[in-house]
């Protein structure tokens, strides 16, 4: 029944068309491939937590925000930016692998067998350890045949062709650090200038740096008693106390090689960690005596020395982000006279002598603990082979074990004193000529030595330096006449001064990055990890030093750490020459990779962070092969779960790989394999692997407590338990997986623990109203413009339906609540053609409903124009089509429709060029699922106030409007609901979308 004259019924209406068009979009045109929408989400998904381990929080949200664009019937973008179309391209094709910490591998490639696995080096088996230029590192590259000693075979020999090196240097432009609050920092930071001033005399700086001075000089227990830890976090003080012990580092090692000249590397690094401690001491001694340090009154009444060390440091980390490193290295020198040369305090310590003065009878250390976690003591026991014995306590192993030691020392004069008289302790060796470049040198080395002076703008003076640190120990070996003439030796020394450079230089960028772009960073933001080799041999790879890497006959020096230690040698090669100048100015090569530094955890210490989530104890064990100096370990991990079963893996690797290798490949085949039930390939995992996936996931669910905020997002970022398919809405993937998942547990699966539902709603919770949320960030979109005031109204909307549905029992309530309020303004049009289909709505889906016609009904009454809405009910699905003339849908509602679809369950928002189509997806009508998959599915139905389903609604339809008839509505007046529609109070809103 038609109040005013409307057109004739088509046919086939529009909704029809509408839902036709949706139902061909399933899959995607991505570089002339067709994808399917399902295979994109996978990858999208394994990208996202490749990202994430990468900590590019854009990128990786980027990646997870698209995946919710990719639901049947949806319309993704077109235009995705170049990195991710080329990441997406290679992913598909099988190019690239997935990383090696936890997040699952391409769901295309196949599952690799162990057999394969032992044929692959250990730095490409998984991740991306192993960067693309480390490829070329494959090709040999040996000395010319005119080094002495060098006689290269026939076969082996290829024509000499110059490598083309990048050569052009860049000038370092830092970020502007944030601006540090004045309440906090006030005129403390003149007082904290004063008194470093008078220790290094004649200094005049920035009020910056003055501001900055005065942060520094504050213990976070300050922070607390202040309140002002929620503008700076503790977390900055942290990373300025770990840039100071870089800066530390450097400054003593810089001093030591001034005067020193030690034999092996293993002195060199002795005599550092000595230096290292006197120097902690003195510079906490020197903030007492100034009075330096604010604390809180709680940690003021027995401050620990450790607390005036850490500020000392935190001061000289303050010091070296403003720019001023020699003026840091000359307040050390202040505080700590012995810096430039030889003391007493820095002898040998308590353990050493006691290893010295009874090594012919043996030592050996036992351990026992005592007291809560957070006041632990430790106790040491020492014995001899002829039984003598001593005992030490300290708050750490190593102070206890220092304690027992001395106490062992003391217990017996006569053995100490007759070990020192035997000792014979020679003055330090001063440090010998400079080095020399070779002679006949041959033309790689020649010329990798002249592109490296150039790129560093070293001229030639440190061209026996250069030479030193591309000189393999194996080559000095064999060509040790070589050597001599040119008063040369191998590169450790130079390297293990090196690593520290490169240590600091990578803190350094890091600290401005972070303290650049706010002063309440987290502790991913500011954290600051050792480079690894794997990282020092990629940088080594772009410079191609393998090319001019002198090595003997059986050393190809195409190893990770030879290409690793010629990389660092040639840093303390430049570092010697230019000092604290490499902070502001060096080769473009080193800039672009300290700015691509990831400081992210290794395998270990990821597996170390999910067993501690999941209650799961975990040792290593070692197996030692081969000869002393072929040495190869093969190590063990032993798992206990939460019930006290245990299991072991073994990893093993091709070659002769090092204690810290095995352990990094041991836990990488772990995390591997705990990630495998997301590809599909359950049942091709050899029997061994299945047996480490069962015990894994049984801990798992048996271990799994209370979670916080952080300990979520981390498992996220592994995709622990299918989090990360619930969250990204693939309600499909997930049942899937979960079927997997299924014979793994056995009858274990029946029971799932309440820790585990109440993690997957706490996880969506996370994810859609969370700090990181789509709806939060663009809650939060910035500016008076008219885009962010939609955008901002759009997640308002979306918030609404989320929250608070309707007080209405049924669709057609909604629908007659909402023509009631809009028909006084806004010509109405409704076809109900829902006829005698069930449909099982969500509450939720009340709410969508209900914001979805409201922010439509607003967009044609600001445009004066008529709205016409048509429902229809096919395979449990309810289809609403709005049509709105004279509107632009895409600026009015894209927004609206995109967070409506990410963040509402079993909801999509289409938009078209002249309507908006809105399907709930009604129940699951399938067979029963396992109670995995209901603790997930319910999860993710659930509003975030803990709102549940319905028991089902089934609607039907008048016998007048059962053949879809037309319901116009003036716009003057308000008419009685249809008869169809029970009658319910008007509700009033309380505000718009």
């Amino acid at each position: 029944m038609s109040l005013r004259e409307t057109a004739p019924p088509t046919p086939l209406h529009r909704i029809a068309l509408a839902i036709n068009a949706a139902r061909k979009r399933t899959s995607y045109q991505l570089a002339g491939q067709t994808v399917p929408y399902a295979r994109m989400r996978s990858a999208l998904r394994t990208l996202g937590q490749e990202h994430a381990r990468h900590r590019e929080w854009d990128r990786y949200e980027y990646c997870v925000d698209l995946v919710g664009d990719f639901f049947d019937g949806g319309h993704p973008p077109t235009g995705l930016p170049s990195w991710l179309i080329n990441e997406l391209r290679n992913l598909l094709d099988g190019r690239s692998g997935t990383p090696h910490t936890g997040g699952r591998r391409a769901q295309a490639a196949r599952r690799r067998s162990p057999r394969l696995a032992l044929q692959r080096p250990a730095s490409t088996r998984r991740g991306r350890t192993t960067p693309p230029e480390a490829a070329r590192m494959a090709r040999p590259a040996r000395p010319a045949p005119s080094v002495s000693g060098q006689r290269p075979s026939p076969d082996s020999f290829r024509p000499y062709s110059r490598v083309e090196r990048r050569l052009d240097v860049h000038d370092v432009t830092y970020p502007v650090l944030c601006e540090l609050p004045v309440p906090l920092v006030g005129a403390y930071g003149q007082e904290v200038r004063e008194i470093v001033g008078t220790a290094v005399r004649g200094w005049n700086t920035s009020p910056e740096a003055t501001a900055w001075l005065g942060l520094a000089a504050q213990h976070r227990s300050y922070l607390y008693e202040s309140h002002h830890a929620d503008q700076v976090t503790p977390h900055v003080l942290g990373l300025l106390d770990r840039l100071g012990a870089a800066a530390l580092n450097v400054i003593l090692l810089d001093a030591y090689t001034q005067w020193a000249a030690p034999r092996k590397v293993g002195e060199q690094s002795s005599e550092h960690a000595r230096r290292r401690a006197a120097a902690d001491f003195s510079l906490g001694v020197w903030a007492t005596n100034q009075g330096l340090v604010r604390m809180g009154a709680g940690e003021a009444q027995q401050p620990a020395r450790s607390v005036f060390e850490g500020v000392a440091r935190q001061i000289l980390g303050a010091l070296s982000l403003c720019g001023e490193h020699e003026i840091a290295r000359r307040l050390v020198a202040s505080v700590w006279p012995d810096l430039d040369s030889s003391s007493p305090e820095t002898g040998s310590d308590s353990v050493t002598l006691a290893q010295i003065a009874f090594q012919k009878e043996g030592l050996s250390y036992d351990y026992d603990e005592e007291g809560p976690d957070h006041r632990k003591v430790f106790r040491a026991s020492v014995r001899t082979g002829t039984g003598r014995t001593a005992q030490g306590t300290g708050q750490s192993k190593k102070a206890a074990r220092a304690a027992a030691a001395r106490a062992l020392l003391d217990a017996h004069p006569q053995v100490t004193a007759a070990a020192g008289a035997e000792r014979k302790t020679a003055p330090a060796r001063l440090p010998d000529a400079s080095p020399l470049p070779y002679g006949q040198p041959g033309n790689r080395h020649r010329d990798a030595v002249s592109d490296l002076a150039a790129m560093f703008e070293l001229g030639h003076r440190a061209d026996g330096l250069l030479a030193q640190a591309l000189t393999h120990t194996s080559w000095v070996h064999e060509n040790q006449t070589a050597a001599a003439a040119a008063r040369q030796r191998n590169n450790d020394l130079l390297a293990h001064h090196g690593s520290h450079v490169v240590d600091y230089l990578a803190a350094h960028v890091r600290a401005h990055r972070a303290l650049a772009q706010g002063l309440t960073p987290d502790e991913d933001e500011v954290r600051i990890l050792t480079a690894s080799d794997d990282d020092s041999a990629r940088l080594g790879a772009t410079l191609q030093l393998t090319e001019g890497l002198l090595t003997s006959r059986g050393e190809s020096g195409q190893g990770r750490t030879a290409v690793s230690d010629a990389t660092q040698a040639v840093i303390a090669a430049a570092w010697r020459v230019h000092g604290s100048r490499l902070l502001g100015r060096r080769p473009a090569i080193l800039h672009d990779w300290l700015s691509g530094l990831e400081h992210e955890h290794d395998p270990v210490t990821v597996l170390t962070s999910m067993t501690t989530t999941y209650g799961i104890d975990h040792e290593y064990m070692y197996d030692v092969s081969g000869p002393d100096h072929l040495k190869s370990y093969t190590a063990t991990i032993e798992l206990r779960d939460a019930r006290g079963r245990a299991h072991r893996w073994t990893e093993c690797l091709p070659g002769t790989s090092g204690k810290l290798e095995a352990k990094k490949a041991t836990a990488e085949a772990v995390l591997d394999i705990l990630a495998t039930p997301v590809s599909g390939v359950v049942d091709d995992l050899p029997t061994s692997e299945r047996d480490l996936l069962v015990f894994l996931l049984r801990a798992q669910l048996d271990g799994l407590g209370r979670t916080t905020e952080r300990q979520r997002a981390r498992m996220l970022a592994r995709a622990d338990l299918g989090t990360d398919l619930l969250a990204t809405g693939d309600t499909e993937a997930f049942l899937a997986w979960a079927e997997r998942i299924r014979p793994l547990l056995g009858p274990d699966s029946m029971a799932v623990p309440d820790a585990l539902r109440e993690l997957y709603r706490k996880i969506l919770d996370d994810t859609r109203t969370g700090p990181s949320s789509l709806l939060r960030r663009t809650a939060a979109a910035p500016g008076p413009d008219a885009a962010s005031v939609v955008r901002r109204n759009a997640a308002d909307a979306v918030r609404r339906a989320l929250n608070s549905g309707p007080q209405a029992a049924s669709v057609r309530d909604v629908v007659q609540d909402w023509w009631r309020d809009q028909a006084p303004a806004t010509s109405v049009t409704v076809r109900d053609d829902m006829r005698q289909e069930k449909f099982l709505p969500f509450p939720i889906h009340l709410g969508a409903l209900d914001e979805t016609l409201t922010w439509c009904g607003e967009a044609a009454e600001a445009a004066d124009s008529r709205i016409d809405v048509e429902l229809t009910v096919q395979d449990g699905t309810l289809h609403v089509w709005l049509g709105l003339d004279n509107v632009d849908l895409r600026a009015a509602c894209d927004d609206f429709a995109r967070l409506l679809s990410h963040t509402l369950p079993y909801t999509d928002c289409l938009v078209g060029d002249d309507h908006l189509l809105l399907r709930l997806h009604g129940g699951l009508e399938t067979a029963p699922l396992h109670p995995l998959a209901t603790a997930g599915i319910d999860a993710y139905v659930s509003g975030p106030v803990g709102r549940r389903r319905p028991t089902g609604e089934v609607v039907d339809t008048d016998p007048l409007q059962a053949d879809g008839d037309t319901v116009g509505l003036p716009s003057s007046s308000v008419p009685p609901a249809p008869a169809a529609w029970p009658p319910t109070a008007r509700r009033v809103r309380t505000g718009t979308s």
